[in-house]
């Protein structure tokens, strides 16, 4: 399926990122859920990541913040949804540590076998076509989702 690049798709109000990784689903779902490993690669380039709390089971909530290059704290707000570990993470964003839902989508962590590997499919569901250029607009998200798998990549290289 996917070897070595990003694949990114659009459709509506969804934004779908694939990769292949050449590493076993247990590891790549534990770098995705694992407090000392998400500290490491979370966010889009020249982010740092604090996290404040993190109940990593279904219905619990992860608070963090986000450290911008530009100096910036932006304060995120996740309730997972569905959890089956190692094959699926799902999570909805329901804004800031403060209430502000100014960022409200969906994601959908698909961790697939393929051989001795592991192909990802990230999934962001916006509520419409209109709210996810917005947020795109507003804040780059779909540069920002790149960005994201790329660390992620990036981190799981430098581990294995």
């Amino acid at each position: 399926m996917i070897r070595n690049n990003l694949e990114t798709v659009i459709e509506d109000n969804k934004v779908t990122y694939k990769k292949y990784f050449d590493v076993p689903v247990d590891l790549l779902f534990e770098v995705w859920s694992s407090p000392e490993h998400l500290t490491e690669w979370w966010g889009p380039d020249g982010f740092t990541l604090t996290i404040k709390s993190l109940d990593f089971s279904n219905g619990g909530i992860w608070e963090f913040i986000m450290h911008g290059p530009d100096g910036h704290d932006y304060k995120n707000k996740i309730q997972f949804l569905e959890i089956q570990k190692p094959n699926l993470i799902s999570y909805k964003h329901i804004g800031d540590c403060e209430g502000d839902e100014d960022v409200n989508f969906q994601s959908k962590i698909i961790f697939e076998t393929s051989g001795k590997g592991t192909n990802l499919l990230m999934e962001q569901i916006f509520s419409s076509k209109q709210e996810l250029e917005r947020v795109n607009a507003k804040y780059g998200a779909i540069e920002g989702g790149k960005q994201h798998v790329v660390n992620l990549a990036k981190y799981v290289d430098k581990i294995r």
